[in-house]
């Protein structure tokens, strides 16, 4: 097989797929799409059952208050003769369509009934376990849903007190209503129509054989309840064999749309269920109108594909020339990008140089200037030494030596301050990286500085906290960069009335900061942004040439660390070294 048709082959491979990807997506949308749509027409659908049952439940719970204002209700409530009452509840039954209309003492005896010529009278029954004799008798209208206890029929019960002339309740009178003329009407070719109560029984259905059957599993609590109740006499009240997926409910294996409605009494919930083949009809014909209209795509796809392939072959030849030039072009590019580069480089290491010499020669030009008026009054003040005595200087000529040995001895530590600022930061590099406590760098710094801090006359205080903090460095570079910062923390404060030197050392988790806080001048703010530059310089002339803080920040720099300052605000500067701890373990003091 040539590559042309291995090409070809996958693309039809994958169109299939693709196909087939398109077909399941589009069925499984519109599924859901004629689910939704289902559920809305059964939400019409279900309207009228839904207003029927209200319209009937509401009609009967408006007859007990009304038969509890009876006078002759209330005197058979009461205990007086009544000959004629039972025949008086049976002509309310037959009027109102009722079950049966029946009036219990405060016992739950029986004492009137509209069937008391039936031989399944309620006459002399005692109903005070049923809840909606609890609730009259409780003051509340009562409803219940039940087979009857003596009937052996379902029936839905309302219940009013009746009160005699005082507001006593002496009895209560309960009006039993037939539904299952309902369910007549509920036997529809557009779907299945239920009725379950609140603990998951249905009560009413079109479906006969789901009547007393449950959506779900009882509890124990729930079935004691029930019995205690008699609600369902023998019933055994077993679970419908029911699957839930969202909407859609399979029941004994055929499923159906399912839409719920809140009747609003004792809990009770109207289920319209329609057959789910309707939804499947619709959506296998929209997805065969689907699957006809990629076929036709594919059969244009397939076409278009294949005058594709033939342009490309024709036109494969004058392609592989044009990459064959771009390729001698592209070489071409690559060694003058090779040459560019290297021209950079030496361009680079030129400008480098450049830059240290220009250093230099300001290094230079600083040096000739610092030493140059030194050298030049020496050279004064050793031709006027050089000049023949006189008379008039002879009496006073030691004192005179003396003071031009005096001034001569002050420049000399005058050019010394200034080769000795060269010498100190002149030993940069060399120095092996080891692991170091930083708390002896500090005291290394201050034991170089000690004699000075006690002649400048300076209070020191060090803050270490006793803590041990090992880092990756020089010693004796990190020292220099230390004893750089107390000696210009001196010269800060050398006309200040109070003199506090303050040196702290803070470890943190990832690095170690060093603080030296003085009560000089401070910074000068002219020149703090650019402290750390060289031959930047506060001094006055010979006193520095402005390269310690320079230098200090490049050793920091090298040690992967930071280097700031900044003025306080109670007075004087405040200079940070901030190293970095490189996974080297803490101790603390023994």
């Amino acid at each position: 097989m040539n590559p042309l048709q291995s090409h070809r082959g996958l693309t039809l491979a994958g169109l299939a797929v693709l196909g087939f990807i398109l077909i399941w997506t589009g069925y499984r949308f519109t599924e859901r799409f004629y689910v939704t749509s289902e559920i809305d027409a059964l939400a019409r659908r279900a309207a009228p059952y839904l207003t029927s049952l209200i319209s009937v439940l509401e009609r009967y719970q408006n007859l007990p208050p009304i038969l509890a204002e009876n006078t002759e209700i209330i005197l058979a409530a009461s205990g007086a003769p009544s000959p004629g009452i039972n025949k008086r509840l049976a002509s309310f039954a037959k009027t109102t369509r009722a079950g049966a209309v029946y009036l219990m003492d405060h016992t739950g005896l029986t004492i009137a009934a509209s069937n008391w010529d039936s031989p399944k009278t309620f006459l002399g029954q005692n109903y005070r376990f049923r809840p909606y004799f609890k609730d009259a008798l409780a003051g509340r209208p009562g409803e219940f849903f039940a087979i009857g206890a003596t009937t052996g029929e379902p029936g839905y019960f309302v219940s009013s007190p009746v009160r005699n002339a005082g507001g006593k309740i002496i009895g209560v009178i309960a009006v039993k209503v037939d539904l299952r003329a309902l369910e007549e009407d509920w036997q529809s070719p557009e779907g299945r129509i239920f009725i379950a109560n609140a603990d998951g029984v249905i009560i009413l259905s079109g479906e006969p054989s789901w009547r007393y059957r449950t959506l779900g599993k009882l509890n124990a609590s729930t079935r004691a309840a029930i019995t205690a109740r008699r609600q369902f006499g023998n019933e055994k009240l077993e679970p419908l064999w029911v699957e839930r997926d969202g909407a859609i409910l399979k029941i004994n294996n055929a499923r159906y749309v399912e839409h719920k409605v809140d009747i609003g009494r004792l809990g009770w919930v109207l289920h319209f269920l329609s057959p789910y083949e309707r939804v499947q009809e619709r959506s296998r014909l929209v997805i065969a109108g689907i699957a006809v209209a990629l076929l036709l795509l594919l059969a244009f796809i397939l076409f278009r594909h294949s005058e594709r392939i033939r342009s490309l072959l024709i036109s494969s030849q004058k392609e592989r020339d044009i990459l064959n030039k771009l390729n001698q072009d592209l070489a071409r590019e690559v060694e003058e990008r090779n040459q560019a580069e290297k021209r950079l480089k030496r361009a680079q290491k030129e400008l480098r140089q450049s830059s240290k010499l220009a250093a230099l020669g300001q290094l230079a030009a600083s040096v000739n200037h610092e030493l140059g008026q030194p050298l030049a009054a020496m050279k004064t003040y050793i031709a006027g030494g050089l000049l023949p005595p006189t008379d008039a200087n002879l009496s006073g000529g030691g004192a005179e030596v003396a003071n031009l040995l005096g001034q001569l001895d002050r420049l000399v530590d005058r050019m010394s301050e200034t080769t000795r600022q060269l010498r100190f930061f002149a030993r940069r590099g060399g120095e092996a990286f080891d692991d170091v406590d930083v708390a002896d760098i500090v005291a290394g710094a201050l034991e170089t500085m000690g004699p000075a801090i006690e002649a400048e006359g300076v209070s020191l205080t060090c803050k270490n906290e006793n803590t041990r903090v090992m880092i990756r460095g020089g010693r004796m570079r990190l020292e220099q960069v230390l004893v750089n910062l107390i000696r210009n923390a001196l010269d800060a404060m050398r006309e200040s009335r109070e003199k506090k030197l303050c040196i702290k050392l803070i470890a943190g988790a990832d690095a170690v900061r060093i603080l030296v806080r003085d009560s000089g001048e401070g910074l000068n703010t002219a020149h703090e942004s650019q402290i750390f530059e060289p031959f930047v310089t506060t001094k006055a002339s010979g006193e520095g040439l402005g390269l310690g803080l320079a230098i200090s920040a490049s050793i920091v720099k090298e040690h992967g660390g930071k280097l700031n300052a900044r003025n306080l605000k109670s007075g004087g500067a405040e200079f940070t070294l901030e190293l970095p701890i490189e996974d080297v373990p803490r101790h603390e003091h023994d």
